[in-house]
């Protein structure tokens, strides 16, 4: 399978996931340490998602959103399977349900990520409840929430639009529209784009 990556500016924001994945090591009488600022621009190498895993998107400390992989349970899809608008998998990308990431993205980073640093935008809500439901539809999603839209700020927006973008489609090549009580906003497109894969 093809390794994704994602281009990073600062060097922090992989250190951060490092963290994160070297998580087993931690049980293996290895210390953690600091975070150490240095060394060139960070390219983070990632593998796409596949089942049961998302790319949820988290804020460093030093304010970068990051791709953050994380085994998630995804109740909607024995549920919802065949529904229409459930999007339990869109067919032909092989990605999770975008409701199951969007859920996991409002509860927070969990513990290890906490220890990372890693954070959620103060304006996005935290309450997995906030998600009602995800619409898949072509190179378009729709993300329903259970409140108002217009006051979550830029970074609250980014958040939610990068991780139902890369849950619905494996590249996130696709725009996402959130839709709230007070009304829809324009369609978005995730900022953080993978790097294009070296040349052989």
């Amino acid at each position: 399978m093809r390794k994704r990556m994602f281009r990073r500016r600062p060097a922090g924001g992989l250190a951060a996931l490092l963290v994160l994945a070297g998580g087993p090591l931690a049980g293996c009488g290895i210390q953690e340490t600091d975070v150490i600022q240095a060394g060139r621009p960070a390219v983070g190498d990632l593998l796409p998602p596949r089942e049961g895993r998302v790319l949820l998107f988290y804020f460093s400390p030093d304010g970068e959103l990051l791709p953050v992989p994380r085994i998630v349970q995804d109740p909607w899809q024995d549920a919802n399977a065949g529904a229409p608008g459930s999007a339990a998998v869109d067919e032909g990308t092989g990605a999770s349900s975008p409701l199951a990431a969007v859920t996991a993205l409002l509860t927070g980073p969990d513990k290890a990520e906490r220890r990372a640093g890693l954070r959620n935008a103060p304006t996005l809500p935290r309450a997995a409840t906030a998600a009602d439901r995800v619409v898949v539809g072509g190179s378009t999603v729709e993300v329903e929430l259970r409140l108002p839209v217009r006051p979550l700020a830029a970074p609250a927006r980014d958040q939610l639009v990068c991780t139902a973008a890369y849950a619905a489609h494996t590249k996130g090549a696709v725009s996402v529209s959130l839709v709230g009580q007070d009304g829809r906003l324009a369609p978005a497109d995730c900022p953080v784009r993978p790097a294009p894969a070296p040349a052989r």
